[in-house]
């Protein structure tokens, strides 16, 4: 009851990330459901994603974090720059399957870590060391993906024309 109280004047998405923070800050994680193509291939819509609190210090290029944006929104995408300017740090965050500008956020408002990601009763343990790779390839790549992800997609299509696969 008393949760119910505390938020009560609260939108969804308003509820969702006092929520998310809360729990977060109390050293706790979050598993929630995707929504969206955004970060397809590496999170598809539906896959679940475990968040877990993170240090702003231990947040490098290439992971995959959980943030509110200015408009108090909540995404999940990848970041492909870190950076401190006048004692403050920012990181530059992008969707793995956009071809737009990284948008830039204060290292405040990054508010956990994705660190599981699970479809079809599979596990993909992000802090491993292949995805974690596979994170920094994807972050790297991110300026050229106007050009690659095109490519990439004509090159599935070919394998599976060839493979007989439909």
């Amino acid at each position: 009851m008393i949760l119910l109280t505390a938020y009560k004047n609260l939108n969804s998405m308003e509820l969702l990330l006092k929520l998310s923070r809360d729990i977060l800050e109390k050293g706790k994680s979050i598993r929630f459901q995707a929504k969206g193509w955004s970060m397809r291939p590496f999170i598809r819509d539906g896959d679940f994603i475990v968040v877990s609190p993170v240090k702003s210090s231990s947040i490098r290029k290439g992971d995959v974090v959980f943030y509110s944006n200015a408009e108090n929104k909540i995404i999940v995408h990848r970041i492909v720059r870190k950076y401190k300017k006048n004692d403050r740090i920012t990181v530059l965050i992008k969707a793995d399957a956009s071809f737009g500008s990284p948008e830039k956020v204060d290292i405040q408002n990054v508010l956990g870590k994705a660190i599981a990601i699970e479809r079809n009763g599979r596990e993909k343990r992000l802090d491993r060391k292949l995805y974690q790779i596979i994170g920094l390839f994807f972050a790297v790549i991110s300026p050229f993906s106007r050009w690659i992800y095109p490519i990439g997609s004509i090159m599935k299509q070919s394998g599976r024309r060839i493979l007989g696969v439909f």
